[in-house]
């Protein structure tokens, strides 16, 4: 019982070894004529020799690949670049022989070209470059090459291609008899394989079909002109000639003209490259499954090596040979039997290949060809967005008429111009407010954030990320002028976040930088080390004093509330004596104030001096009456961090001293201050003596944490947004 599946899957696989092997010798055939036009035709026949030679030992690389129904082999991007260079370097007229010596060391230098690109590449791990080509490109590219697909079988049914060329022929001859069994048969194909498997469907297909066909046209009408063998057969091949690569031989002339054919060597290599890691990407579409670039390079160069050492050509993973091969239940035994008749071919058995009818062929690969051409093509106009499909549409087109490189650059330059749109109307603001809602961390005294939150509108805010190119920075200057100027006296704008400028933002960055000098007010701008280079690199000359940088947002958060503060009207009787002393505003009559300092004691800090220490036990509280302080917390790694900035005016450990609890942060002084401290006895005393003097302290107290609570929630609800 355990052998029947096997014998089952052997069975299968032959059989589509047998069609791959077929559909293998026929490409090998057209590349072959597609490589040596014009002056090279009469040596067709050692082309074909060439093609087969690596359509052999491409159609083994499933052995070797991640996927056994992979297929390499001779390609029409890299055949179509050799044909190129072909022509160009033998269009002096030369002798058979030389002729054919000089096309066949080209192959050769090419071939080997390609195999050091492909090593390079993944020698340089380089490969991974491919998976940031656009989705519409791979689109684009398997529509493509479901259109070339089945435009090959039409040429191989009737030989009407859709081309110019072929509409011409079938114009010439409307009536093809051949055309309108292939079509049939590849609309029957299709209906067969929507109910049953492709790999019992498909041999058994190819066999009745050369059944059928052979009775009909040798049997019941041979003698009729639409049953000519010439229409409904492949015609046998003579014998192929091959030249050994250790037999040809470059003289003096050729080795220097290999100096002026590098660049054509470089470009055949650049295209195979691509071609080949864009096949192998495209098929993880189809395949839904990733391959690892890296190790199908390295086997494509030697594959490539190994075909160049016995007269073939560069390899190339193919995607309609691989797909066929996947839907006919293909495998590595597949893959060696394809081999095989690719090698029985070049050994004299071509007679065999007179016997299959063109239409059974050719109907199964237009049957696959249509198949993408509708998966990757029609299909996705529901699921992806029009601009998407518009692009998928134009690479189809581009590729029709000039060539799958053309298309794949065109597609290219589509998508990053796609991209560049869309990414210019994404939106780069982060933050778009004012200093009523978002804060820098600086503690401040009660009165002074509560004015902060009275005159906050007039200080705009905006917050930008991404790459800032032309688009983004018109985006950002719409939204400057689309503001009544006359309502801001400070503008911040940070670009902290952001992950590059560009000459042309730069610009029009300076537009602002130009307006808002103006206008006379004062504009900060928050810069990380890159942006801040390119804007100060490609900024003109402006002719109008340059902005405040800083390199934090915070920190031009900070200037922003001190100007503001600055541009704040003095307060009636704020002169002279206690009431002058930051420290002590929060006390509403000057006998309080006088009074308050019997409680208190003066601490005075050098520069650099640490007020408390994380975790430690204390039960005082400090009043700022000069200089500044950073609360500072260390991380995981022992490096300290800031949490705020205290400054004259402000309080700061009031938690200690109304909870008891250990100091949270560290303390240190910025610069020298002097501070008021009272401890818990000394509070305590106050309560008894002065119980409406703590109570107003308690009150202040609240203030300056509600304070707080309210900044950190605007904070918090702006980093959510």
């Amino acid at each position: 019982m355990a052998r029947t599946p096997a014998l089952a899957d052997a069975a299968t696989q032959v059989s589509s070894g047998l069609i791959l092997g077929l559909s293998a010798v026929i490409y090998a055939i057209s590349y072959a004529a597609l490589m040596f036009p014009g002056d090279l035709a009469p040596l067709v026949p050692h082309a074909i020799t060439v093609t087969l030679i690596t359509a052999a030992l491409g159609a083994l690389y499933g052995l070797f690949s991640e996927d056994a129904t992979l297929v390499s082999g001779p390609e029409a991007n890299t055949s179509s670049v050799l044909a190129g260079m072909l022509a160009a370097a033998t269009a002096t007229a030369l002798p058979g022989d030389d002729m054919l010596n000089r096309a066949l060391v080209l192959l050769l230098a090419a071939s080997i070209a390609a195999a050091l690109a492909y090593l390079l590449i993944e020698r340089f791990g380089l490969a991974r470059l491919v998976r940031f080509i656009p989705f519409q490109v791979m689109a684009g590219f398997l529509a493509s090459t479901g259109w070339l697909m089945s435009s090959g079988a039409l040429n191989i049914m009737a030989g009407v291609s859709l081309t110019r060329a072929g509409l011409e022929a079938w114009i010439a001859r409307p009536l093809r008899p051949e055309l309108l069994v292939g079509l049939a048969l590849a609309a029957l194909l299709d209906g067969l394989n929507r109910r049953y498997r492709p790999a019992v469907v498909v041999p058994v297909f190819v066999v009745v079909v050369t059944l059928v066909v052979n009775g009909v046209t040798r049997g019941l009408c041979p003698a009729t002109p639409e049953c000519a063998s010439t229409i409904w057969f492949f015609q046998p091949f003579a014998h192929l000639p091959w030249t050994a690569p250790w037999e040809l031989h470059v003289d003096a002339p050729l080795a220097w003209e290999f100096a002026a054919l590098l660049p054509s060597f470089l470009a055949v290599a650049f295209v195979g490259t691509l071609t080949l890691l864009l096949s192998l990407s495209s098929l993880e579409h189809t395949y839904h499954r990733d391959f690892h670039l890296e190790p199908a390079l390295r086997t494509h160069g030697l594959l490539t090596l190994a075909a160049a050492s016995v007269g073939g050509y560069m390899s190339i993973i193919s995607v309609g040979r691989s797909m066929m091969a996947k839907q006919t239940g293909g495998g590595r035994v597949s893959g060696v039997v394809s081999a095989a008749i690719c090698l029985g071919v070049l050994l004299g058995l071509a007679w065999v290949v007179a016997w299959i009818p063109k239409v059974a062929l050719a109907a199964i690969v237009l049957w696959l060809g249509v198949g993408m051409l509708r998966q990757w093509f029609w299909d996705l106009r529901r699921s992806v967005s029009r601009a998407d499909w518009l692009q998928i549409a134009a690479i189809l087109v581009c590729v029709v008429l000039f060539g799958y490189v053309v298309g794949f650059f065109v597609g290219l330059l589509a998508a990053c111009i796609f991209f560049v749109v869309t990414y210019s109307r994404m939106p780069s603001i982060r933050l778009a407010t004012t200093l009523a809602t978002v804060r820098s961390s600086v503690i401040r005294e009660v009165g002074d954030q509560q004015y902060l939150g009275t005159a906050g509108p007039a200080c705009r805010v905006g917050r930008f990320e991404g790459y800032v190119f032309f688009g983004v920075a018109n985006s950002i200057y719409e939204w400057y002028r689309a503001a009544d100027p006359a309502q801001f006296k400070v503008l911040v704008l940070d670009f902290t976040h952001a992950r590059g400028m560009d000459h042309s933002a730069a610009t029009v960055i300076g537009k602002i930088i130009r307006a808002e000098a103006a206008r006379g007010e004062r504009l900060i701008l928050a810069l990380g080390d890159e942006t801040r280079q390119a804007l100060l690199a490609n900024l003109p000359k402006l002719g109008v004093p340059l902005p405040d940088f800083t390199g934090s947002f915070d920190t031009a958060l900070e200037l922003a509330e001190e100007h503001l503060l600055a541009l704040r009207p003095p307060e009636p009787g704020d002169a002279g004596g206690a009431r002058s002393s930051p420290a002590l505003r929060w006390i509403e009559k000057p006998e309080d104030r006088e009074d308050f300092m019997r409680f208190v004691s003066r601490v005075e800090l050098a520069e650099g001096a640490t007020l408390c220490e994380e975790g430690q036990a204390s039960d005082e509280m400090y009043f700022i009456e000069q200089g500044r302080l950073e609360v500072v917390k260390a991380s995981n790694n022992h490096h300290a961090f800031r949490l705020a900035k205290v400054v004259a005016g402000s309080m700061i450990g009031e938690m200690a001293l109304y909870s008891g609890q250990p100091r949270t942060a560290s303390v240190v002084a910025v610069d020298a201050a002097v501070l008021l401290m009272l401890t818990l006895a000394d509070w305590k005393r106050m309560q008894q003596e002065r119980p409406d003097l703590a109570r107003q302290l308690d009150h202040y107290v609240i203030r300056g944490l509600a304070s707080r609570v309210s900044r950190a929630s605007a904070a918090l609800s702006q980093q959510e947004t």
